[in-house]
């Protein structure tokens, strides 16, 4: 089945029915622009060896994957577990119930600013607001005595061409990358300042104080969770297994998989902090929710209220 990449509009918040049951093996996964590991597993054969008919539905951002999922346009979602925490906050839950990696895919960069204290007045490139970019942003900015009213946030729409060429073309500032963006941007510019690091495990303990940071997970609202017992078994048995082959394959084999997706000879550096990246085993790491929540708290102050065990599950 060919990946759809249609533009949908989201409909009022609540009229997704999240206690609806799926029709048999249907399932449609909203992801955000650039995240590879649901596309890999549809590649892999892995859905389909599960009895699962699985669309995979891509978007901007995983604000946008979540208003596809609340509107009705999509069952589950491949994305930033933030959303989770921040949605629980506004009284709406959308639960995780695998987790793919254990760090932020999420760098921020720049080419002539060194400090993140430097960012004030800057054009910051992020893929749509209320994106996990944008937190993440605003995180740092707090964390270096600024705030997000001291910059301006450029939407870039998620795209590796379009991230890329803003910094090259100096038409903004700094930027937020996924791995493969910031791979080429390394490549292609020597001086490049990251000015912080998701990616690493070095920078996952100087950004958010962890070793194990919950950044990408596969979630649904908890309704459906509950009708869809079934279908949720199958889907963690697919993603687990596709979790295994990309921690035995090496960065060349993930890239042919995916072909279209990564295709540049500079990505390759990015699929490999992708691979390192990948969960052992699929489960919530101790004290991520709680970093997670540290971070949106810079966004949201009343995210300390959430009960954290609403937006996670064992499976």
């Amino acid at each position: 089945m060919a990946l759809s990449r249609r533009a949908l509009l989201a409909l009022p918040a609540m009229l997704g029915g999240g206690g609806c049951r799926s029709k048999a093996g249907r399932v449609r996964v909203a992801i955000f622009r650039g995240e590879e590991m649901t596309p890999l597993a549809h590649a892999l054969g892995h859905f389909a060896a599960e009895g699962l008919d699985v669309e995979v539905i891509e978007l901007a951002s995983t604000s946008k994957a979540m208003q596809a999922m609340f509107g009705g346009s999509a069952e589950v979602v491949t994305g930033g577990y933030d959303h989770a925490i921040h949605l629980a906050a506004e009284g709406r839950q959308a639960r995780s119930f695998l987790v793919l990696t254990t760090r932020s895919p999420l760098a921020l960069v720049s080419r002539r600013i060194r400090r993140i204290e430097d960012l004030k007045g800057a054009n910051v490139g992020i893929s749509a607001f209320g994106s996990s970019g944008q937190h993440f942003v605003n995180y740092l900015l707090h964390r270096h005595g600024l705030s997000e009213k001291d910059v301006k946030f450029a939407i870039t729409g998620g795209g590796h061409s379009v991230t890329v060429a803003s910094i090259e073309q100096g038409r903004l500032d700094a930027v937020v990358t996924l791995p493969p963006s910031l791979a080429i941007l390394r490549a292609r510019i020597p001086d490049l300042a990251v000015l912080a690091n998701g990616t690493t495990i070095e920078g996952t303990r100087e950004v958010f104080g962890v070793d194990q940071y919950p950044g990408v997970c596969m979630m649904a609202q908890a309704g459906w969770i509950a009708a869809n017992r079934d279908t949720v078994t199958r889907l963690s048995q697919a993603m687990r297994k596709t979790l295994t082959w990309v921690r035995q394959h090496s960065a060349e084999e993930l890239q042919e998989r995916l072909r279209t997706r990564a295709g540049l000879p500079e990505e390759l550096e990015g699929l490999r902090a992708t691979i390192a990246s990948c969960s052992p085993d699929g489960r919530m790491p101790a004290g991520g929710p709680e970093a997670v929540r540290q971070m949106l708290a810079a966004s949201y102050p009343n995210i300390r209220a959430v009960d954290l065990g609403s937006t996670y599950s064992a499976e």
